[in-house]
């Protein structure tokens, strides 16, 4: 991969991880584009390493809070639950995703599906987001509503859905709002991505990590600070703002993908 290609691969995974738009849509797009097909194992692992390390940066304090609760103490009562929450929500994902990856990778990712993909779950976050929403604080989520949010990650398998797409319609379709919702998502994300990046490291040999361990720390990089960012300002907007111009994007898009690559 030269450097054009691996800054503007790194740009879009860090800018479209947290938006409810798709990555996995954009970087086959991205790719289509640049008329490569596998951006390689080592900008796999950089990309998730770096978004993986902004959301643990910028939820540090959760993070904390989550590690204080392993001690099931009555004064970090609050990290428990949020420690429940985020397990009870990772599983699902963790085991379709394991029992599935190669059907995935076999028979889902076109183009086709993808498109549709994007159309369709754009659609339902538009009608979630026309939910009255009754709990707004992060911590008034159940393990319950932590499951069904977890359940519907597994949807994110197929490319095109987004992960952070589902998993905040989800919460807003269980009335929780907008910034608690997007919250939980990117919280949920860190398990995740982490075992996203785990699973790519195992098939990464000690010859590859270091014959292109530039590309790897450049794309970290670069995917990180994106990504910090994008977080930032997605948080700051998610209450003034509706989730139709994403929606409006991604039924774009797929139309966009539709007539042009189909």
């Amino acid at each position: 991969m030269d450097i054009f290609d691996l800054l503007l691969l790194s740009i879009v995974q860090g800018l479209t991880e947290f938006l409810p738009v798709s990555s996995s849509a954009h970087l086959i797009l991205i790719s289509e584009f640049l008329d490569s097909n596998d951006q390689g194992i080592v900008f796999d692992v950089a990309v998730h390493l770096g978004t993986l390390f902004a959301a643990i940066i910028y939820f540090r304090k959760e993070v904390v809070e989550m590690i204080r609760g392993l001690s099931f103490k009555e004064e970090n009562k609050q990290g428990t639950q949020q420690l429940i929450n985020i397990s009870i929500g990772v599983l699902p994902i963790l085991l379709l995703g394991f029992l599935l990856r190669d059907f995935v990778d076999e028979n889902l990712r076109s183009s086709e599906i993808i498109a549709y993909a994007t159309i369709f779950f754009g659609l339902i976050l538009l009608l979630a987001d026309r939910i009255k929403t009754t709990s707004h604080n992060i911590n008034s989520i159940s393990a319950r509503q932590a499951l069904v949010i977890g359940l519907s990650q597994c949807l994110a398998l197929i490319p095109g859905t987004s992960r952070s797409g589902i998993t905040i319609s989800a919460a807003l379709f269980l009335g929780i709002g907008r910034e608690a919702a997007a919250k939980f998502s990117f919280l949920l994300a860190i398990p995740t991505i982490g075992a996203i990046a785990v699973s790519e490291l195992i098939n990464l040999s000690v010859k590859d990590l270091l014959s292109q361990g530039s590309d790897l720390v450049l794309a970290a990089g670069i995917s990180f600070v994106i990504a910090y960012l994008t977080i930032g300002a997605f948080l700051r907007l998610v209450n003034r703002f509706s989730f139709t111009p994403f929606v409006i994007y991604r039924v774009l898009l797929g139309i966009w993908l539709l007539s042009y690559w189909i």
